[in-house]
């Protein structure tokens, strides 16, 4: 009998037993999806968080928590640690050790989204020295000297409407608080940087000095503070030379963002070992499932296999179409699967995105694809052993039923 034959024969039994099939499908295609969005979510997270991290060299801040100083800066989340001296960027500066630093003033938001203070040294952080920058405009111009202008993040425009031209009034603090009289125009939107520094709004240092001048003592020389400053080390003996140094600081910490983000690993790594315990045993019962209903459905069919052989069909045609029958529903089950969780695993990245810019999305990967590509291989060889245990004696099959 020709493949194409037997094709028809499978295609035409399953669409007989419908709900049968639809069934099989709907089990399979939960299991995969369901271990699919869990395999997804566990590394697209990490994958996102390290993306966000990757800009940031060493940061500069007040003594506290580490871990506070990175969310505060990097993921634009909690509160800031302390404020250092102005005197303190410039002697970073003028560190022979460093390449750049920039500035960051933090305090102020704008319907949510936070305002940072800072230079137009901002524009040319690059990631690697051979990239473009990192921060680039997507529309209009950076903000220049100490005028009441601002430049937008990508999600900062798009959630508050602002456009190139328009004005606003800010808040202090992240939160809704009272909104300062200072008036600031937009004159620049940053194209997506894919993070957390997409719901930034950018202005002048020295504008932020300038509305909060009369909330600040002079405790420093010049009264100017900054939250934190971007560091950009010469080069990567320069920046253990530096963390050597600030170790002794009594007021001020260095860190190195990526390392920091990765004790952070650490300390949730029993959740991610927990998480990777679901997401093998969610496998290992779709795998599991899937066997006992292949089964379930092959047996179901045996007396009309048997009756096709007694009507001429072979025993070796008899098994091939019970073989395809149930490949047919564990690819069309495990297809369904791996679309239903990526689109779980999207929309999950979708509310995160929102509430913090993080891109957690990952491409298509072989270890996302084994899950689907084992409960194949096994549900297809299980459904050839159940078709070799019916074709072996039909015509017994017709007497005992």
């Amino acid at each position: 009998m020709r493949s194409s034959t037997s094709l028809r024969i499978a295609l035409r039994h399953l669409s007989s037993r419908a709900f049968q099939t639809f069934s099989v499908v709907s089990v399979v295609a939960f299991s995969v999806g369901l271990a699919v969005a869990l395999f997804l979510l566990a590394q697209g997270l990490r994958l996102g968080l390290v993306r966000a991290v990757e800009p940031f060299d060493l940061i500069v801040g007040a003594r506290g928590s580490p871990y506070q100083l990175v969310l505060n800066t990097v993921f634009l989340q909690d509160v800031p640690v302390g404020n250092i001296a102005w005197e303190d960027c410039v002697e970073l500066s003028n560190d022979a050790r460093v390449g750049s630093a920039v500035p960051l003033g933090f305090g102020d938001a704008y319907r949510g989204y936070p305002v940072i203070g800072t230079t137009p040294a901002l524009s040319e952080v690059r990631v690697r020295a051979s990239d473009p920058p990192w921060l680039r405009l997507g529309e209009g111009r950076w903000f220049e000297g100490d005028e009441f202008e601002a430049v937008l993040g990508a999600q900062a425009a798009a959630g508050s409407g602002l456009r190139v031209g328009d004005g606003f009034r800010t808040s202090h603090g992240l939160v809704m608080g009272d909104e300062h009289k200072e008036k600031y125009r937009v004159v620049g939107i940053a194209e997506t940087v894919r993070g957390p520094w997409d719901r930034a709004i950018f202005v002048p240092l020295g504008v932020i000095w300038a509305v909060h001048k009369h909330e600040h003592e002079d405790e420093h020389e010049s009264g100017k503070e900054v939250t934190a400053v971007l560091v950009h080390p010469a080069s990567w003996t320069d920046a253990y030379s530096l963390a050597a140094s600030f170790q002794r600081s009594a007021d001020k910490q260095l860190v190195f963002p990526a390392q920091t983000a990765i004790r952070l690993f650490s300390l949730m790594g029993r959740g991610e070992a927990f998480l990777a315990i679901v997401v093998y045993a969610v496998g290992g019962c779709a795998v599991l499932t899937t066997l006992l209903v292949l089964y379930w459905s092959g047996a179901a069919r045996s007396r009309e296999r048997a009756l096709l052989h007694v009507l001429g069909l072979s025993r070796g045609a008899l098994v091939f179409i019970s073989w395809l029958e149930g490949t047919i529903t564990l690819l069309a089950g495990a297809f369904l699967g791996e679309l239903a969780g990526r689109a779980g695993a999207e929309a999950a990245f979708a509310l995160l995105g929102e509430a913090t810019a993080i891109e957690p999305a990952v491409p298509l990967t072989l270890q996302e694809c084994l899950m689907p590509l084992a409960l194949l291989s096994i549900g297809s060889l299980s459904a050839l052993v159940v078709a070799w245990g019916d074709g072996r004696n039909p015509e017994e099959l017709l007497k005992s039923r």
